[in-house]
């Protein structure tokens, strides 16, 4: 078969020096990753300067909930594309036809009952959190709108994890690039000059999410061959079902609980008030912003891994992990740095109060240097990503988020904010040091 894509990108991601490949690779996704967090860093920053206190405060309780949700349509796809990664890297085009197909279909089915479902429990889970039901209306008029159109953030997922797992990182970057500046521009002229509040900040975010898809979409039916599918090859594969599900679930819980976990010590920050709560989730836009860097050296290194998987190079599957490894000691020891200086300049771009502004500080300045265990465990568990051992990190996800939740709920009534710190660094060590040690044992034997 003949193909249209990048076999450059491929090739070198095969051949290349592990060091620079790896950089090349990952600094399209990493400046993608960051424009990914802009579309909510914008929202939160446009609500805070233009609609005030409350409606910021609805987008950061409404925060978790699309976080949740995104993180499984997330993992999802990031689990498809290790399989797809595999694929190309053993070049079974016919398979990776069916994959594609039955991928579309069947996640698009799924998504379309996720956001039904979620629609119909939004309210009900954040009046059970004790929110005010002032700040609940401002989060369910945003909510509505991005629920509703949830199925384009998959098909963006499926598409970009796809290039990606294909060798082609920059697409997908420059599309999030466009997409990211007008969805700025976009949010200053509904909210700012229409003065349509909430809404226009939530169409905002939509229109652009169609956009980008369509984008992918079309990008990928031109450039990729075996991905172009004709109308009667658009169904179900049941055996090829089988074998996405069980590379997406592992993955999508994964993500899932990470958010879960979140979600739930927001319901425990609650009696401490609105302005604790918005300043714990607006270091989360900050957190989430960092770990863009970590993530990129994650990803770009799982497309390494699964490719040489499919080749059964187990010499360079090592050379990308240990690789990796130090690539992320060094960005923690950078970007470290860098929040414990500025931590209270950037909480104060979301809101001016200062009791949210200390909240948001202490937490950010207080993880500056347990960042080191999160950015080590973000390259242990892409490491089992790569070689397709994604129930392996579910499961240590899992037990990481659970031990979270329980030290948390114990420390926060003893040290308030602190107490979240104290729990999320004890789950980063102890998966560090138990996954960690297990990965190197592993990659010795591939």
């Amino acid at each position: 078969m003949k193909l249209k894509h990048h076999p450059q990108n491929k090739e070198v991601l095969l051949t290349g020096r592990p060091l620079p490949t790896l950089l090349m690779f990952a600094l399209p996704i990493i400046l993608g990753n960051i424009f990914q967090q802009l579309y909510n860093i914008v929202d939160a920053m446009v609500v805070g300067k233009y609609l005030g206190d409350l409606p910021l405060a609805g987008i950061s309780i409404a925060s978790p909930i699309m976080d949740i949700l995104y993180a499984l349509l997330l993992g999802a796809s990031i689990g498809i594309g290790v399989l797809v990664g595999q694929l190309c890297g053993a070049e079974d085009w016919e398979r990776l036809k069916r994959v594609h197909a039955t991928a579309l279909t069947g996640g698009g089915l799924v998504t379309l009952a996720l956001s039904a479902v979620s629609l119909l429990a939004a309210r009900s889970i954040l009046v059970a959190q004790g929110h005010d039901p002032e700040v609940i209306a401002y989060a369910m008029t945003y909510l509505v709108i991005i629920l509703s159109c949830l199925l384009f953030n998959y098909l963006y997922n499926y598409f970009a994890a796809v290039l990606r797992a294909w060798g082609n990182s920059r697409t997908p970057f420059y599309v999030l690039l466009v997409s990211s500046v007008l969805h700025a521009l976009l949010d200053l002229l509904l909210c700012g000059v229409l003065q349509l509040g909430i809404r226009g900040v939530a169409c905002s975010t939509v229109f652009c999410q169609i956009l980008s898809t369509l984008w992918l979409a079309l990008y990928t039916s031109k450039h990729c061959e075996p991905l172009r599918l004709k109308r009667g090859e658009l169904r179900i594969d049941r055996r090829e079902a089988g074998a996405i599900l069980s590379f997406a679930w592992a993955a999508a819980l994964q993500q899932a609980v990470v958010m879960v976990g979140r979600f739930l010590i927001q319901g425990m920050l609650t009696p401490l008030g609105t302005h604790s709560v918005t300043g714990y989730n607006m270091s989360m836009r900050v957190e989430q912003f960092l770990f863009c860097f970590s993530q990129g050296v994650s990803a770009a290194m799982v497309v390494g891994i699964s490719l040489s998987k499919g080749k059964k190079d187990g010499d360079r599957e090592r050379a990308f992990y240990y690789t990796a490894i130090r690539c992320e000691v060094i960005l923690w020891a950078v970007l470290g740095a860098v929040l414990w200086l500025l931590a209270p300049r950037f909480i104060g771009l979301f809101s001016s109060h200062k009791e949210v502004i200390a909240a948001g500080t202490t937490y950010a300045r207080t993880m500056a240097l347990p960042y080191l265990f999160a950015f080590l465990g973000e390259v242990i568990q892409g490491f089992f990503r790569g070689i397709g051992r994604l129930r392996l990190t579910m499961i240590a996800s899992v037990s990481q988020i659970v031990l979270r939740v329980i030290l948390s709920a114990l420390l926060i009534p003893l040290w308030n904010i602190p107490g979240i710190c104290a729990a999320v660094t004890i789950g980063w060590i102890l998966l560090v040091l138990i996954e960690g040690g297990y990965s190197l044992k592993v990659a010795r034997r591939e």
